[in-house]
């Protein structure tokens, strides 16, 4: 039996709450908390994991405003307020190692990762050019620059690419001009959360954000 079967079978008041009552107490709880309580049964998942809930997403939004007052602007496009508020949470490490240790958020890829392992997901834009792949497909990629280069995340390399590649000469400006569309955005998101933490960094993997 699952740890999740064992306390949906315990006697709670909060377990018979109706939908916006629960919201309601949810309003007094901070992210963390939040987070527990997801986890405590199916019924909480479901009404604090749904990614189309206008309710979940409320619930989110009004925490991250009250117990994470400086994180004022909104999430990205196509991020959860749930996916966002769990990004911020600096405490809890790295998204890829689950290590607790000093990490950054790299809004150009939507992570929040470690220096090594930073260096493990990502390659450097000369290693993509040395193997041939095309400058007008990389122009298109999400990067982000270390040590003054410029490294792009290699999953996202592989998946666009296999697109890329399969796609007649025809069917191939429509793509570029589509991914360009959401590299603008996401690299304007990610200046924007640059400028408004540059000024508090101290190095290069001790950054908030």
């Amino acid at each position: 039996m699952t740890p999740e079967q064992n306390i949906s079978k315990v006697n709670s008041p909060i377990a018979s709450l109706p939908p916006e009552l629960f919201a309601k107490f949810c309003a007094y709880l901070p992210p963390a908390d939040l987070f527990t309580l997801s986890q405590v049964c199916r019924k909480f998942h479901g009404y604090l994991c749904a990614p189309n809930s206008f309710s979940t997403q409320q619930i989110w939004k009004e925490s991250r405003l009250k117990f994470m007052p400086k994180e004022e602007i909104p999430p990205p496009k196509g991020m959860s307020e749930k996916n966002y508020v769990e990004l911020l949470m600096m405490d809890r490490g790295c998204q890829t190692c689950k290590q607790i240790k000093i990490c950054k958020i790299y809004w150009e890829f939507e992570v929040r990762i470690c220096e090594e392992c930073f260096l493990v997901k990502t390659v450097n834009e000369y290693k993509l050019l040395w193997s041939n792949y095309p400058q007008g497909f990389l122009n298109t990629m999400p990067h982000t620059y270390y040590f003054y280069g410029k490294y792009y995340w290699i999953e996202q390399i592989h998946i666009a690419y296999s697109q890329y590649y399969s796609l007649s000469k025809e069917d191939l400006k429509t793509w570029l001009d589509s991914k360009k569309l959401i590299f603008d955005s996401t690299m304007e998101y990610a200046t924007k959360r640059g400028m408004k933490y540059d000024t508090k960094r101290p190095s290069r993997f001790s950054r908030h954000n």
